[in-house]
Order: structure tokens, then sequence, then C-alpha cells
């Protein structure tokens, strides 16, 4: 038993969501059987006998105003059309109706049956013509015919069995497939989900590790005064900038646990991209200007996209920021925003908004372009300590896209990297 519920355990939930409904499919189709079987006899002998005596209270009532004959041909109706042994006599028992001997010999088989397999009443019924007192009126209705029946059903129970077993197997396969199909796409979402949780908090052990290890080193290097950290003044400088670092990448892992809790609760709300985006530049003139960087801005007005604004705002000015920080001196940040249905003259009242982020004067190997969206994944690995750079950045604008369901891409042109999103409202 033991064994068997191991083997249960270890099945997918496709296959154990098919071997239920497959069970619970054909014990209905044998409790169906079953009442078919063992009910329906009964019931159908009482819908008969109902039914009879709901005729005969009919003839009763109304047989005062027609005379014998009248009455003879309507009992010879009603014991043709509901398979009935009627005699009818008067009150001095001589049969008035049903001495043909075809009559009583079609019906006697069941008249000498025990009274299980048959319905037997006598009523006394009036005629307009009848002078000595009311006739008798004797009736004998089989029950046997749907015996008959109940051992038809018994012959075809396997082929009934079998077909239901058929339909049910089939029914069970399709239902599984359609129901599992939403519920292994959950689960596969969250144990990726959740390998990504493991593999990130390794990762950020690791990233932490080492700044930390850093200062660690150099203070107790100045504490005890050790070879080259009795400069004191310039490894406190270096602690500092080290502390920094750790502060900016919390802040990023700060970012990042943010954007995951908030994935499915965006604030959706209508942004002016356009206005949005001349901010953003303005807050990195700083930057621009220590760099000596050129910047062309090919924004067209009054563009609109729905986003959560705090969190577009966040992914955008990490594009811009980075692509700042990995350019070379003297080169170009070229800005695009645009409708591309104008751009193709696709006559509609939607909006199709691209941005485009080129910065000139650097590319990125092929070999990278794929992994440059991994968290902590850097080209250098020394850019952190060079540009201040967590490799969260990308990470972060990945995430968020994602959970708003925009296109995205980086690739490179001749001397160029270019961040493209297109907007989907």
């Amino acid at each position: 038993m033991r064994r068997i519920f191991d083997k249960w355990e270890k099945l997918s939930i496709k296959y154990k969501l098919f071997s239920i409904t497959t069970s619970l499919l054909i014990a209905l189709a044998l409790i169906i059987y079953l009442i078919l079987y063992f009910l329906l006899p009964s019931y159908y002998h009482e819908y008969k006998i109902e039914s009879l005596q709901e005729s005969l209270k009919s003839l009763v009532d109304s047989s005062i105003h027609f005379d014998t004959y009248t009455l003879e041909e309507r009992l010879y109706y009603m014991a043709k059309d509901q398979n009935l042994a009627i005699l009818l006599k008067d009150s001095q028992g001589k049969i008035v109706y049903g001495k043909n001997e075809v009559v009583i010999l079609r019906y006697s088989k069941y008249m000498i049956n025990s009274i299980e397999d048959e319905y037997r009443t006598s009523i006394p019924i009036y005629t307009k013509d009848a002078k000595d007192g009311p006739y008798t009126l004797e009736l004998v209705m089989p029950l046997q015919p749907i015996d008959e029946a109940n051992e038809v059903i018994r012959k075809l129970m396997p082929y009934i069995i079998s077909i239901a077993i058929l339909i049910a197997i089939i029914g069970a396969y399709i239902y599984s497939i359609v129901i599992t199909k939403p519920l292994i796409n959950i689960i596969e979402s969250e144990r990726e989900q959740e390998y990504r949780r493991k593999d990130f908090v390794a990762t950020i052990s690791h990233e932490l590790k080492t700044p930390i290890t850093i200062i660690s080193g150099q203070i107790e290097g100045m504490i005890y005064s050790v070879g080259k950290y009795k400069d004191r003044d310039t490894y406190l400088k270096k602690s500092y900038e080290c502390t920094q670092e750790l502060k900016d990448l919390v802040n990023e892992m700060i970012e990042v646990s943010k954007s995951e809790i908030l994935e499915k609760d965006l604030k959706l709300v209508s942004i002016n991209i356009s206005e949005l985006l001349n901010r953003l530049v303005k807050r990195q003139v700083f930057l621009i200007e220590e760099k000596h960087m050129k910047t062309i801005l090919k924004i067209e007005e009054n563009l609109e996209v729905k986003a959560d604004q705090e969190r577009i705002t966040k992914a955008i000015n990490n594009i811009i920021n980075n692509a700042i920080k990995y350019s070379p001196e003297g080169s170009e940040l070229i800005i695009r925003l645009y409708d591309k249905n104008k751009r193709i003259n696709k006559k509609t009242s939607n909006q199709r908004v691209i941005l485009e982020i080129e910065n000139t004067g650097v590319t990125i190997e092929k070999r990278y372009l794929e992994e440059i969206f991994n968290p902590f994944y850097r080209i250098e690995k020394s850019r952190s300590r060079k540009t201040g750079g967590s490799g969260l950045g990308l990470y972060i604008v990945s995430q968020i896209f994602k959970s708003h369901g925009f296109d995205y891409s980086i690739k490179n042109k001749e001397n160029s990297v270019v961040f493209t999103v297109e907007f989907k409202n």
C-alpha cells in the first residue's frame, strides 16, 4: 500500500487529474447503469398504475352519460392502448364484455401469475342504460414487460461499461490537458521564480562579501598600523568609497525587491512620455557635461503611454544613466521618441510609441548581449569600481518592462549601442 501511495505522490499533476477524472466518470456511468437497472422497473410500474387509475377515474366519471355499447368501445381502445385484460360483468356476474376467447387467452399468462407481476383492480361502473345496478369492471395490467427491458440492459452491460470507460478516458484526457496546462504554467513559473530567488540571494551574498571584506581588511590594517595601511588618510578614503559602493548596491537590491514584489500591483495611469523624457534628460545634464557629450533629442510631442509612473520613470532613467556612464568622452547621446503608426502612414487613432536611446563610440560584443539583463552581470569585472555600477541597473529595467508587457531589446550599430522599447497601450 505504501509503495502505491509513493508512486501516486511521484505522478505529475496532469496524470493525477487524469486518473481522478477517469475514475469519477466511470463511477458515474456505473451509478447511472445501476439506477436504470434497479430503480427503473419500480418507477415504471408506479407510472403505469397511476396512469391507469387516472384513466379509470375519467371513464367512471363520464360513463353515466353514455350507453353500454359506447362503454364497450372505450374499453376496447383502453385495453389496446394500455395492454390490459378487461372483463365487464353485469349485476348477476354475467360477462358482458371480454368473453371472447381471443381476448382472454391474450392475457391468460398474466392473469394466472403472482400478484407481483401484475396489477389487478375491480370497480363498479354505471351507464345510462344499466337497469339492475352497476356493472363490475375487472382489469388486469401485466407488469412483466419491463423485466424484459431489464434483461436487455443486463445483456448490454459489458458494452455499456466499455463505452463508458472509453468516453471517460477520452474525456478525462482532454479535461486534464485543458485544466492542467495553466496549472503547470503556474507551477513552472513559481519554480522559475524560486530558482531566480535562490540564485539572486547567492549572488547577493557574493556581491556583498567583496566590499565588506575590503573595508574590514583596510580598517583592521589601519587599527594595527600594518605596512601600507599606516597611510590612514588614503585608506580611510578608500574605505569610504567602498562603503558608498556598498550603499549603492544595497539601494539597487531594494529596487529589485520592490520591482518583483510590485510585479502584480501596477498602478497604470496615462503618462505624457514626451514630457517625462525631457525631464529625465535634464536630470543628467551634469554627467553629460562632465563627459563632454553631445545630446541629440528627436522627441515627438504629446505622446502618451499607460504605465506605472514611478516604475517607468526608474526604468528610463536607468537606461539614460547607463548610456552616459559607459560611453567615452566626447561621444553622442541620441534619444528618439516617435509614433510608429504615424511613420508608416497607418490610419489609426492608437499610438505605437517607440523609444530609442543610442550612445555612440562604443559597442558590446555579441556574446554579451543576451547576458546583459541578468542580475549582477558586468561585461568588465572591474566596472563597478570604475563607474559605480552594481550590475543591477539593466536587470531592474528588464523586470519593469516585463511587468508592463513592453517589448525591449539592445543591439549594436556600426559604432553605437541602441536600446529600444515599444510601449503597448
